[in-house]
């Protein structure tokens, strides 16, 4: 097998396993077991619903509360309502999308119980709200978790009593601040019963459903996910990253008083995200099983359950293709990365490269990661066009992700090449052209600083010499090494990030070591298809929660795809591929800064200036 086979062959396989990965499951008809759920069925409540716009307050959010009353009542729940007053931000906002003046408007939470054999066990609480922002039916924002709410509800209902008491809370006035969810858990009795939230978000229309946030002390919780959901998306570091963010939910207000549980939230179709365009027609049904079988899973796995998983110390854990969910505590993070260490060892005992070539390799690596992140930062800056619009930079994320993808492999392939040409202050024009466009476009001071003069650091020390492939290689997977243990020892729920490619890349460079090339190649090419379709699906659910602003995360996936990667290189990568690659992407860059504001832009957002919202 020759190198360029392998190497289309490893990325074609990488583009089939992401694509798999990232595929919702295929929505179960009408005609489904009532004790599954079907995206069929709870599309006729997505369709009551999401008719119209619904503000909390308005005469249209009391017609749906009026239905979702009836469906309740079908459900045999008993039911109550919640007062829930509005400060004064929300009456603010209120009044501004209104017109009118909002001051002592009234929320309404509604709440259904479907009791269980026990009472005195703690409830499983399935969340969602159901208002909506002004202009949007909100069938991406939350109709799609109020729906699933229901379904799941009517799935337990139809496989017997419950053990324990499942309470569903509709919440009011998310959108205005998560009053509706602060009300319930501050003040009302029944918050207290609550043992675990299942809360079901949206932030566009398609795509798969995520678990994204957990309670504390997850490790039994994650484990309990991973036994019970057969179609997981979850990832702890996304967990982590979340928890970093100043995002909240309606799970925010539950976590705040200690109560553990799971939020699960598409994010495809972002263009749809308070969109005047987010209709019942506009939403993948594919994504809503996906968000209500997970909920189902999990939800009738508690609801069935003597005692709740106790509290325990957080897990690693991650999706695999979507089909199952490895989770394991910090000190077990440990051994998939000194197995990693002694295959590497083998295989430099049995083949050593010079240590000048891993030397010219890992300036390479550090180079590469340093121009890189200052080239996504510069292609950024160049697609944002002005005025600045949150919604309309949604829009445009696929888009925007493809761009950053082009960027990232054409620094991959131009690796092989870094070296340094004389005079030696031709190696920091790289850094310079992109510092100017940089300055001119906007990208942060701070950070474009500090990339660009890491960035000129670096090449002014590359090498006369290209690093070669050997060289190239063996630096990136002991500088992952490195990072992994850094990791492991400061935020284990990370590192499975690092680990899992750095085990796998161990393990392809063990085989060349000790096999000729006509073995070695292929399963170098295999492994690399299994780990870089795992770093690609991960990549694209974190370019869509954070990409139109940080697109330089993606380099984080750069740096644990590299050793996979570079071993299927020729000796010298094709430059004008990866020119060829860098113009499409400036070219796309500047179709979106030039292209006008999506049709899919809510309108309060252009008179608020495109402001982030809490999602």
């Amino acid at each position: 097998m020759s190198r360029y086979v392998a190497l289309i062959g490893a990325l074609i396989g990488a583009v089939l396993w992401a694509w798999l990965a990232v595929t919702p499951p295929p929505a179960q008809p009408a005609t489904a077991s009532r004790t599954t759920f079907s995206a069929d069925r709870a599309f006729a409540d997505v369709r009551a619903i999401a008719a119209a716009p619904h503000v909390a307050g308005s005469a249209e959010d009391a017609k749906v509360r009026a239905y979702l009353v009836q469906r309740l009542q079908a459900l045999g729940a008993q039911i109550q309502t919640q007062p829930v007053p509005l400060p004064a931000l929300s009456t603010a906002r209120l009044a501004k999308w209104s017109g009118t003046n909002a001051v002592g408007a009234i929320g309404q939470n509604l709440i259904g119980v479907l009791p269980g054999r026990d009472h005195s066990l703690p409830a499983v609480l399935l969340m969602a709200h159901h208002d909506t922002v002004w202009g949007s039916p909100g069938a991406a924002d939350d109709v799609m978790g109020v729906a699933s709410a229901l379904e799941v509800a009517g799935a337990i209902r139809a496989t017997g009593a419950p053990l324990r008491d499942v309470i569903l809370l509709f919440t009011d006035s998310e959108e205005l601040g998560l009053d509706g969810s602060r009300a319930f858990f501050d003040t009302n009795p029944l918050a207290a019963h609550v043992g675990v939230v299942i809360n079901l978000e949206a932030r566009g229309g398609g795509g798969r459903a995520n678990m994204f946030e957990t309670g504390t002390a997850n490790g039994a919780m994650v484990r309990l996910y991973a036994d019970r959901v057969a179609r997981p998306a979850a990832n702890s570091i996304a967990v982590l990253i979340y928890d970093h963010m100043p995002n909240s939910t309606d799970y925010t207000s539950a976590k705040k008083h200690g109560i553990a549980g799971f939020n699960i939230a598409t994010l495809g179709r972002a263009e749809l995200y308070h969109s005047p365009m987010a209709t019942p027609d506009a939403i993948d049904p594919a994504s809503l099983q996906d968000m209500g079988a997970q909920a189902l899973d999990l939800a009738k796995a508690m609801a069935f359950m003597p005692v709740l998983p106790p509290r325990s110390d957080d897990a690693a854990f991650s999706d695999i293709l979507g089909r199952t969910t490895i989770a394991y505590g910090a000190a077990f993070g440990w051994i998939p990365i000194g197995v990693a260490i002694l295959l590497i060892v083998v295989a430099l005992r049995r083949a050593p490269p010079t240590p000048s070539a891993v030397g010219r390799g890992a300036v390479a690596m550090l180079a590469v990661l340093l121009h890189g992140a200052l080239l996504l930062s510069v292609l950024n800056a160049v697609s944002d066009g002005w005025p600045e619009n949150y919604y309309d930079r949604l829009a445009a994320l696929p888009l925007l992700e493809l761009t950053a993808g082009l960027g990232t492999a054409a620094m991959l392939m131009l690796a092989p090449l870094a070296q340094r040409r004389e005079p030696r202050m031709l190696a920091l024009a790289p850094a310079l052209a992109l510092l100017g466009p940089g300055l001119l476009l906007g990208v942060p001071l701070p950070m474009l600083a500090v990339l660009t003069l890491a960035s000129m650091a670096c090449a002014w020390f590359l090498p006369q010499a290209a690093p070669g492939r050997a060289g190239l290689s063996t630096a990136a997977i002991l500088l992952l090494t490195v990072a992994t243990i850094l990791l492991q020892l400061l935020v284990p729920t990370a590192a499975p990030l690092f680990a899992w490619p750095l085990l796998l890349a161990a393990i392809a460079m063990a085989i060349r070591s000790a096999l000729p090339a006509t073995v070695g190649l292929p399963v170098t090419a295999v492994v690399a298809a299994i780990g870089l379709g795992h770093l690609a699906a991960f990549a694209h659910f974190t370019f869509l929660a954070i990409g139109a602003d940080m697109p330089v995360a993606m380099i984080a996936f750069l740096f644990a795809g590299a050793p996979l990667l570079w071993p299927l290189l020729p000796d010298r990568a094709a430059m004008r591929v990866a020119a060829a690659l860098l113009v499409v992407a400036l070219g796309i860059a500047l179709w979106v800064r030039f292209d006008g504001m999506a049709a899919s832009v809510p309108l309060y957002s252009q008179s608020e200036g495109g402001t982030k919202t809490r999602e």
